[in-house]
């Protein structure tokens, strides 16, 4: 790091410090309309300062999951939201967005967490509306034996393949990429571009050929569960 963005990061910080005592001056419970008044602004201008602050962690080690941007701006929503509730938990011994980046991680990791929990997850690159196909979907209205899990139930179902539908749809020119081996991986917890690498096929093939089919693969599976 040069002097220079030795320098930016120091004002940043200075910055950061002066807009969390700020905040920190009003009680978050305080009976008085206009120290909670005066919190808020205090917290809108220093969410503002750090969205602007070119500082936000990239979070790289996601990068490759094609639903990164969706989990981003959902993890950052978090962020900050924690940030405004537990202002009070700012150490000022360590820069302020070292401490919001280590939040930023953690939100990032539940979100993802959460979502891979959803079970199968359609989330193709480059598409502004995601649709989902979830156990609670697919579920939905319907019996469900509890003896049995639902992912279990699922997967057994898939398995089987009863009309062989699944088996029989597959990407042109690669019969081993259908859609019984890609439901398969991704109930196991792959990603797109652990799927893509294992089946041969590239990334933005295997999510759109999913996708395309989205409406037939509920329609099926619900026909068995």
């Amino acid at each position: 790091m040069t002097n220079d963005e030795q320098h930016r990061d120091d004002a940043l910080n200075l910055e950061l410090q002066q807009l969390v005592n700020e905040a920190k001056r009003y009680a978050a419970e305080s009976e008085n309309a206009i120290d909670r008044a005066k919190r808020r602004i205090a917290l809108n201008k220093l969410i503002n300062a750090i969205r602007c602050s070119g500082r936000l962690s990239q979070q790289t080690q996601w990068l490759g999951l094609p639903n990164y941007e969706d989990y981003y701006h959902e993890a950052l929503q978090h962020t900050f939201i924690e940030i405004c509730r537990h202002i009070e938990q700012y150490n000022p011994q360590y820069p302020v967005m070292a401490w919001v980046n280590q939040i930023f991680g953690r939100r990032f990791y539940d979100v993802v967490k959460k979502d891979r929990k959803r079970g199968i997850t359609l989330l193709p690159k480059n598409q502004e509306n995601t649709q989902v196909l979830s156990l609670d979907e697919l579920n939905k209205d319907l019996p469900v034996d509890n003896e049995i899990s639902e992912q279990e139930q699922l997967k057994e179902i898939i398995e089987n393949d009863p009309e062989n539908f699944l088996n029989n749809e597959y990407i042109k020119e690669h019969p081993k990429a259908s859609l019984k081996a890609i439901l398969l991986l991704v109930l196991e917890g792959k990603q797109w571009k652990e799927i893509s690498e294992e089946l041969g096929v590239p990334l933005s093939t295997a999510s759109s050929f999913y996708q395309r089919r989205m409406h037939k693969i509920i329609t099926y599976l619900k026909k068995y569960i």
